[in-house]
């Protein structure tokens, strides 16, 4: 497998962030399936990192993009995965969002799965009970970031977000 450091962004996540956002990202070929799968990371001014993937994710690079969120975790106090443009994703990749998870709550940060129809189709089947935290857009992850940094001086006004919608 071969890993090619890139600059790269989306529209859509481009529009959420401030001008002065960091971008990075990579490509991985997965030799089984042939396909790209491309993921890149948006910093916001919050320290709040958005990781988007693109394409598949199955055995051949499900480590990869895991290594690649994990390296990113040092460097913010929240966690964005946005999963709504992968064409397929495999079991590997369940593995990969519950060590992202556990890796998360070890360094207390929140984080937030915001999935599309190929990785809700599998959360169904391998998270059932609803463990991990999606939220159903990527603006409504970051309003709920935006809204935990205020909830921090208001206590009171924080609301319990549900941790399934699918």
């Amino acid at each position: 497998m071969t890993v090619i450091a890139r600059m790269t962004g989306s529209p859509m996540a481009d529009s959420l962030l401030p001008s002065s956002a960091e971008l990075d990202g990579a490509i991985s070929r997965s030799q089984g399936r042939g396909q790209l799968a491309r993921w890149d990371a948006h910093w916001m001014k919050s320290s709040v990192a958005i990781v988007s993937a693109h394409g598949d994710i199955d055995q051949t690079n499900a480590r990869t993009l895991t290594e690649y969120v994990l390296a990113r975790l040092a460097r913010c106090r929240g966690l964005i995965l946005d999963l709504t443009c992968l064409e397929f994703f495999g079991a590997a990749g369940f593995s990969a969002l519950h060590r992202i998870s556990v890796s998360c709550a070890r360094a207390g940060l929140d984080w937030a799965l915001v999935p599309g129809a190929a990785v809700s189709l599998l959360l169904r089947i391998c998270d059932p009970d609803g463990w991990l935290p999606v939220v159903n857009t990527v603006g409504a992850a970051v309003a709920r970031f935006q809204g935990s940094a205020s909830d921090a001086d208001h206590p009171e006004a924080a609301q319990e977000t549900p941790r399934r919608q699918v």
